[in-house]
């Protein structure tokens, strides 16, 4: 982390010293002092589209989250839904999404649903293939002693393939995580009246290149945030378990 916060640091440094100095233009790259001038000046009007954003990128990212582990459980199950899905899952993320999204606005409007179903077709196709790839883990002695039991297919994806699946899930979860908020962003910026999209679009019309970069800082706050939640949780989950090398030897 320290390296890191040295870079950061030192490249914020870099560019207030650039912007001081007249190396670079104001309306080209804002000193970082101008962009934090913005956030505290126009807090209020980014608050607001700020927690328009978020509750897009948090629906989104629910819905796929249920989706994606509902289709990789399904897919698990039966080798021709896999066989006859799957190449359908993998054309589709060949498919630039800022095409579909003027045809959602069509169909659904300019409300929330647009946007949320953007941030869901980003999240859904990693969240799949990463536990569809950790429920495929072959565990036979478990397996076995399970059907000993009489447990069913359901009762063995959920006290067993599905816990053995959990660091492939989170896996999926944080690169979702990483450009839900983006995912959000881009369905506002095809039509919407209010989010970071919304706003960033306002502000570059208006030259305000001070308030674009506040707006891109917040977005890039929000799915670092989201992000290190994802992390907190995945701790939680897999708290005591011991080591992938000592769980498969």
């Amino acid at each position: 982390m320290l390296p890191a916060a040295v870079l950061g640091v030192g490249t914020l440094a870099l560019t207030e010293l650039a912007a001081r100095r007249g190396w670079v233009a104001p309306n080209v790259l804002p000193a970082p002092s101008a962009v934090f001038l913005a956030l505290r000046d126009d807090a209020d009007v980014l608050l607001t589209n700020t927690l328009q954003t978020l509750t897009e990128t948090a629906l989104g990212f629910v819905l796929a989250l249920v989706l994606g582990v509902g289709a990789a459980l399904a897919l698990r199950r039966s080798k021709r839904v896999r066989q006859t899905l799957m190449p359908w899952l993998v054309i589709s993320q060949t498919i630039p999404l800022i095409a579909l999204a003027p045809l959602l606005l069509v169909w659904l409007g300019f409300g929330l649903w647009p946007k949320i179903i953007v941030v869901t077709l980003f999240c859904f196709f990693p969240i799949t293939v990463s536990t569809l790839g950790g429920l495929m883990q072959p565990q036979p002695l478990l397996e076995d002693l399970l059907r000993s039991y009489d447990a069913s297919a359901r009762q063995r994806d959920w006290l067993l393939r599905f816990p053995a699946a959990l660091p492939a899930f989170f896996s999926g979860v944080r690169l979702s995580a990483s450009y839900a908020v983006t995912a959000a962003i881009v369905g506002e910026y095809v039509g919407g009246y209010a989010g970071l999209g919304i706003f960033i679009q306002t502000s570059a019309n208006a030259r305000a290149i001070n308030l674009v970069f506040a707006a891109i800082a917040l977005t890039a706050m929000l799915s670092v945030l989201l992000v290190g939640l994802v992390n907190l949780t995945e701790r939680a989950a897999l708290r005591g378990r011991p080591p992938v090398s000592e769980e498969h030897p």
